[in-house]
């Protein structure tokens, strides 16, 4: 071979003027074919393509990636008017919730306030760390979507079956068939998508720039570790490793935690599709029971996980506790107002209270008019105020279990060592023992809120909260991808800006930088998570319900 050809061969170059490629081993060929393959497709589209196609390729391309708020704002495009549901409360909470997923992920790589209690020790005597107030920032939150998911899954069915009609029960067992149905696909659908963005960002070398500084403690010293994947050679290695994690993450049988290298954040997506399954199948034992047997094993079930150290499941049958009860105490204020008449003019004192149950007679109260007024004011009079404090006393309780540190379970720790001591020693996440008990109190609270008057349900379907409960499972699957990408960055970047370090920083500065480094990665986040539910999330549902369509007999 001359020099001219072999230099040809070397740069994937046809050989002579008839477009062959030039006799070399057989991978160059394969490499040529691509290569020229791909040339020829670029420029026939080019040639193809005139100004006004690129033109509105170019602006349906920018129109899908604007949010639905700068739609409203610059193009008055009105937004689709959210759907509202008798739950649609629990979206909004959904919502908020996302948002401190988000700000928790995000501060605690920096810092360990998430995890130890206030008064530790020095270190940990800010306001910020006080019960309560840390709830709205720090600290693990999947036990609050999992009991919404369980009290959600159960309501429905439970709905169903206090109607007596064989058609209806018939029913309940074709909701809860297509529930499991849609329900894995749903969950991995969006997940396969977004680890395989991931995993093509890291592919292509983007994360390695600052792999080693994001690994160094010393510039993350909060409780966290997050390791990414290794950027593997070939495209080939890179898939088979993502394939790996993703084999195991949906291993249902597993009893681990499975936390995968493309996103640590992920395990609860295991865990729920796991519980999900455990409850379907309660779901499916007790529908025939009679309602006090079924509350009865609900609560017997309540216990079994419990000492089993399933928490991930306890608190999905503690939803569906809850959902029990309060099916049957509507169904109980529905008797009561069928046969008491309400007083002329009187209204509740509660801004938060459902309409007061009173207790049955054997006789309707028409009978005896005056009688049936003397007695009813008088309870009236003392009940409602009553219950109202027993509401707020408890709303209290339950953000205050809400609030355990992570690292609650010490020897000392201030606010909760008497608490400690109830919480089994045997119990492995001791600190999921108080945080559950306080999400089946907070949704049980909001379940029984008057819908017209309660103040925590008015704001719960404001428009804001409503928006992000829209958003907030693509907010929580875009949120750990694109702080690792830039988020976790800008305070040091912000540092570095002003010659410093920013583990140099005085407390006020250091503030400073943590909080503009959140508040530009969320805007980046609600906006991806925007983008993403109308582009993959909406079309992974569609995709869903045309599958149960092909799939199931009608």
């Amino acid at each position: 071979m001359s020099m001219v050809q072999h230099e040809q061969a070397e740069s994937l170059l046809p050989a002579g003027e008839n477009g062959h490629a030039p006799d070399v081993s057989l991978k160059l060929r394969v490499k040529y074919y691509l290569h020229e393959g791909r040339r020829r497709l670029l420029s026939r589209l080019l040639q193809q393509a005139s100004p006004s196609q690129v033109y509105r390729a170019l602006k349906k391309f920018g129109y899908s990636l604007t949010p639905t708020l700068v739609r409203t704002l610059v193009w008055d495009e009105e937004a689709p008017a959210p759907k509202r549901f008798p739950t649609s409360y629990l979206n909004g909470l959904r919502g908020l919730t996302a948002v401190k997923v988000f700000t928790f992920h995000y501060s605690f790589a920096y810092s360990d306030f998430g995890f130890q209690p206030w008064g530790v020790d020095d270190r940990h005597k800010y306001f910020l760390e006080l019960p309560i107030i840390r709830y709205f920032y720090s600290g693990f939150t999947s036990h609050v979507f999992f009991g919404i998911a369980g009290y959600l899954t159960a309501l429905r069915l439970f709905q169903l079956l206090e109607k007596s009609d064989a058609t209806t029960h018939q029913k309940v067992f074709q909701s809860i068939s297509g529930a499991m149905f849609r329900r894995a696909l749903r969950l991995y659908m969006p997940v396969f998508v977004i680890t395989l963005l991931t995993t093509t960002y890291i592919h292509l070398g983007f994360y390695e720039p600052y792999r080693d500084f994001i690994h160094d403690h010393a510039n993350f010293p909060g409780e966290w570790n997050e390791p990414k994947p290794p950027m593997l050679p070939t495209w080939p290695e890179q898939l088979y490793y993502w394939g790996r994690e993703m084999f195991g993450l949906t291993n249902i049988i597993t009893e681990a935690t499975v936390y995968p290298y493309h996103d640590q954040h992920l395990w609860s997506i295991l865990s729920e599709m796991r519980a999900s399954l455990h409850l379907y199948g309660i779901l499916i034992a007790l529908a025939q029971c009679k309602k006090q047997v079924r509350v009865v094993l609900l609560v017997f079930l309540t216990l079994m996980y419990f000492l089993w150290n399933h928490w991930e499941i306890w608190v999905y049958i503690l939803g569906a506790f809850v959902a029990q009860v309060d099916v049957l105490l509507t169904e109980r204020d529905q008797t009561n107002r069928d046969t008491l008449p309400a007083r002329e003019g009187e209204e509740s004192s509660s801004q938060d209270e459902k309409p007061l149950a009173q207790p049955q007679i054997s006789r309707p109260l028409h009978e005896f008019p005056h009688l049936g007024r003397l007695r009813l004011g008088r309870m009236s009079r003392f009940r409602a105020p009553l219950r109202s404090i027993i509401r707020y006393v408890t709303f209290f309780i339950s953000f205050y279990f809400l609030s355990y540190p992570i690292d609650g379970a010490q020897d000392y720790a201030p606010g909760y060592m008497w608490l400690n001591k109830i919480i089994p020693e045997w119990m492995v996440r001791k600190d999921k023992f108080y945080p559950n008990i306080g999400t089946a109190l907070l949704i049980l609270l909001l379940a029984r809120s008057n819908p017209d008057t309660s103040k925590w349900r008015r704001f719960l379907t404001s428009p804001i909260p409503l928006y992000l409960g829209k958003i907030s499972f693509a907010l929580y699957l875009v949120h750990g991808p694109l702080m690792h990408v830039f988020g976790y960055m800008i305070p040091h970047e912000i540092a570095w800006s002003i010659g410093t370090e920013l583990g140099k920083m005085n407390d006020f500065s250091w503030a400073c930088a943590i909080i503009s480094g959140w508040t530009i990665t969320l805007v980046a986040s609600l906006w991806a998570a925007d983008i993403w539910t109308r582009e993959v999330e909406n079309r992974c549902v569609k995709a869903v319900k045309y599958l149960e369509k092909v799939c199931f007999v009608k």
